[in-house]
């Protein structure tokens, strides 16, 4: 016993909160950010969305939205600029909480949901976070794949498959995965703080390896012509629900990162560096990848007489082809460069998420980077390939995961700009003190779980629908087709009145009287003069004590006498 004691010992992460039965456990990672670890500048925040949008999924999505709903691509061109404003502005506004108190999505869950319901939507982003995080793996590899074809030539394609037809994968692609795998591996040990570089240099290969792919579609077909891709585009007298879905589409494919900006925002050196500058990042590179995935799908038909609908398949057959030393070289460049990408978005969208949700729900044994070493060792027994390749079943859900993903941020908007209007009192994010505002019944906030639970009963039917093409009417469909923008307004709507009718309190007992305008707290970080820092963090003025974390308990009170000394005499 004394041995699991010890080994439990070694393997937790201090805390040092962990002694006071009041307060929640907690580490550093959960914790405010610290002064010294915000890091992120305004750039990062502009090239993170140039890394993240010139992406191996998104290539194809304007193409695929022209099959999927049948619009022209006029319209779908139209639509994307529509559907990237409104995008880009849900970044900004589910950034501002993470940029105005440092903390990430986990603790902000607890003041609207309640210090321990709040662990169940922390563990459903967790959970599919792990599974597109080992999706977006196998995509990487493939384009590594692509790579080693273009060095070892026939020798790479004609390895033999030494395994089972069950195992619903090649010998030659569980190399290349294992490769790229290992070559993604290291950079589960950065910190979100350490990563921004990694950031900063897809942002800006991602642009170049995807306009040159452009630039070679469209010399090799002569342009895209009347942008037929093989799909027949069906000229309707109404095209409202074509352009929801379209403009759904698109919002959905990013619904997830819009839930995990207070992860990144609570990095930023300068609050304003993580709201509005992450515009300029989103809305040209998302409306720039669309259009030109779609024209060079276009005329690359016109060359080879077929559409191609992921990124590794066009360049397979651009090397078939044009089989040659310099076009070997030039997919080489582009197929790394898009591996390099995919490895860019899994840590942007899953694996730092994944690590914070960890983090949160068993923080004294995770921090973000063992939790990212975590999910990574995940990968492998996920089987990505398998999740591919045959369970059409899962690989609809996770389609299907924005309309449960709209209504909770739903939630969290609503609470943060109309019920608390911009205030939130961080030490109350880590305290199980029953008194607390974030306390609500026992901990869970049943009627924000309620609020949630409502939203998306109206696009339940159209998710079945899904699974049974034969069931239901068209209208059930429709209404799934544009699940994320219907959720969201029930979801932010139902949070409002029942907030307005149970009237949470914003702040702790004894400070009724504090200010409600908007952003008061942020102007003393979310705390109290009369409360202690937090990592680091706190009232102004009472940081830099804490900042010592290795001085002995007589040396923090000492310095403490002597801030309050000068404190009298400059009054």
């Amino acid at each position: 016993m004394n041995v699991l004691r010890k080994f439990d010992y070694y393997i937790s992460v201090r805390d040092d909160t962990e002694e006071d039965s009041d307060k929640l456990r907690a580490n550093r990672d959960l914790k405010p950010t610290p002064p010294n670890e915000r890091t992120w500048k305004m750039y990062n925040y502009i090239l993170v969305w140039f890394q993240s949008s010139f992406g191996v999924s998104s290539w194809n999505t304007g193409s695929s939205i022209i099959k999927a709903t049948g619009l022209p691509y006029k319209h779908v061109i139209g639509a994307a600029v529509i559907a990237a404003c409104f995008c880009s502005f849900m970044v900004v506004i589910a950034a501002r909480s993470g940029a105005d108190y440092k903390v990430g999505y986990p603790a902000i869950a607890r003041a609207v949901f309640g210090i321990r319901f709040s662990r169940f939507f922390v563990f459903v982003r967790m959970f599919v976070a792990a599974l597109w995080f080992g999706v977006q793996t196998y995509y990487g590899s493939r384009c590594f794949d692509i790579a080693l074809h273009c060095i070892f030539g026939h020798k790479w394609t004609d390895i033999p498959n030494l395994l089972p037809e069950s195992a619903q994968i090649t010998t030659r692609l569980a190399i290349s995965f294992f490769i790229y795998w290992l070559a993604q591996f290291p950079l589960m040990f950065l910190h979100p703080r350490q990563i921004r570089w990694f950031f900063t240099i897809k942002g800006v290969v991602m642009p170049i390896a995807a306009f040159g792919l452009f630039i070679f579609c469209m010399v090799r077909g002569h342009g895209p012509g009347d942008y037929d891709i093989g799909v027949k585009v069906v000229q309707v007298t109404s095209q409202g629900n074509e352009w929801i879905h379209c403009i759904n589409s698109i919002i959905g494919s990013i619904s997830a990162a819009i839930i995990n900006q207070p992860d990144i925002a609570g990095y930023s050196k300068k609050r304003k560096d993580a709201l509005w500058p992450q515009c300029i990042g989103y809305i040209p590179s998302i409306v720039c990848i669309l259009l030109i995935g779609m024209a060079a799908n276009a005329s690359i038909r016109r060359a080879y007489g077929e559409s191609y609908w992921s990124m590794w398949d066009l360049m397979e057959a651009i090397l078939s082809h044009q089989w040659g030393p310099g076009t070997r070289c030039a997919v080489f460049l582009c197929s790394v460069s898009f591996a390099l990408g995919a490895a860019g978005t899994n840590v942007f969208t899953n694996s730092i998420p994944f690590a914070a949700d960890l983090c949160g729900i068993l923080p004294k044994y995770f921090t973000i980077v063992r939790g990212q070493i975590f999910l990574a060792l995940l990968a492998w027994p996920m089987v990505p390939w398998k999740m591919i390749s045959s369970a059409t079943t899962l690989v609809s859900f996770l389609g299907s995961y924005a309309i449960f993903v709209a209504p909770l941020l739903a939630c969290l908007m609503a609470d943060f700009y109309v019920v608390r209007r911009g205030n939130l009192h961080v030490p109350s994010l880590y305290t199980n003190n029953p008194n607390g505002p974030y306390y609500f019944y026992k901990g869970f906030n049943l009627w924000a779980g309620a609020a949630w639970a409502i939203s998306p009963i109206i696009a339940i039917p159209g998710l079945y629908k899904s699974y049974h093409s034969d069931s239901l009417s068209q209208v059930a469909s429709n209404i799934f087709y544009g699940g994320w923008i219907y959720t969201f307004i029930i979801g932010f709507t139902a949070y409002t009145v029942l907030a307005f009718i149970f009237k949470p309190p914003i702040y702790p007992p004894g400070h009724e009287d504090t200010p409600t305008t908007w952003e008061y707290m942020v102007q003393t970080n979310g705390f109290f003069e009369n409360d202690e820092p937090i990592n680091g963090v706190g009232y102004p003025g009472s940081e830099k004590l804490s900042d010592i974390e290795d001085a002995s308990e007589e040396l923090k009170t000492e310095l403490r006498v002597i801030t309050s000394i000068k404190s009298v005499s400059q009054n």
